[in-house]
């Protein structure tokens, strides 16, 4: 079965559960008697049903670029319609439940995965959620090593070699399926994408040409093997040229698609990349142990 672009967009809207949940400011007419703290005390937290805990940290069996992956899908942060603008608002959420669902029970699957022009992953702590504390019990299901050992360790060696924000998968022959995400200055992820030599295995960035010269926004894109590729924005440090990011979470997203998402994880082999590819310390931080 194939997903147009309009299913791989965005997850934000699945009951909030992808995301942090910023918790409401107490206002100051709440500094009273205790008993008016009371009545203006922010109301509690949503908390994560088991059911959906199970559900997130549940495979996702996907196709992209011919490539088959798996993913939890805790870590899809791009998997939704696009956002609606009519006015039919409760038909439109019934439609994207009704989407969602139906992308879930393909994706649950290998035998009926979908295929998918680009898909949005990001590898970050996923048992933290500052208004759901018990959601970190999702880090006992997960299946494979690489999501368990970035779970609750924002230090763990893979999460330090990622790029921090999100990255895409994609099919190289659907890149125009990035034209309408926009650089800033007119430019769009296509256009970078069309400026690069694209040799495999290799990582290209394309700068934004009229960019000021306190941030230089670029693209970096990496063919991984078949037609998958991947794509993230680097925007570089003063602790790293922009360059030296490209080619560091190149290597590592590299790594972690033939290692990670594979039928067979090689966790080892994933770890071992991943040490060597972490990026500058400052001297007030330590690697942690995870690391030889």
């Amino acid at each position: 079965m194939v997903y147009s672009n309009a299913i791989a967009t965005s997850m934000l809207h699945f009951n909030g559960m992808i995301f942090r949940r910023a918790v409401l400011p107490i206002l100051s007419s709440c500094l009273m008697a205790g008993a008016v703290l009371a009545a203006c005390s922010p109301p509690s937290p949503k908390r994560h049903s088991d059911a959906e805990v199970a559900f997130l940290a549940s495979d996702a069996y996907l196709v992209v670029g011919d490539v088959p992956l798996i993913v939890p899908f805790v870590a899809l942060t791009g998997l939704a319609e696009k956002p609606s603008f009519s006015l039919d608002r409760k038909g439109d959420r019934q439609a994207a439940e009704e989407r969602l669902e139906a992308f879930r029970k393909t994706a649950g699957s290998p035998e009926t995965a979908p295929v998918i022009d680009k898909l949005e992953i990001t590898v970050r702590p996923y048992g933290w959620d500052d208004s759901d504390a018990p959601f970190r019990r999702i880090c006992l299901h997960l299946s494979r090593q690489w999501s368990r050992s970035v779970c609750n360790d924002p230090s763990a060696p893979l999460q330090r070699a990622m790029p921090k924000n999100t990255f895409f998968l994609a099919d190289d022959r659907k890149l125009n399926t990035f034209r309408n995400y926009s650089i800033g200055s007119g430019e769009t992820v296509s256009d970078h994408l069309d400026r690069m030599p694209l040799k495999p295995m290799e990582t290209s960035v394309v700068c934004d040409a009229e960019a000021s010269s306190e941030t230089t926004l670029c693209t970096a894109a990496t063919p991984i093997r078949q037609h998958l590729i991947a794509v993230w924005r680097v925007w570089g440090s003063s602790a790293e040229a922009t360059s030296r990011q490209a080619e560091r979470e190149g290597v590592a997203i590299t790594a972690f698609v033939l290692h990670a998402l594979g039928p067979a994880e090689n966790f080892p082999a994933l770890t071992s990349v991943a040490c060597g590819l972490t990026k500058p310390v400052p001297s007030s931080e330590t690697r942690g142990d995870a690391c030889p």
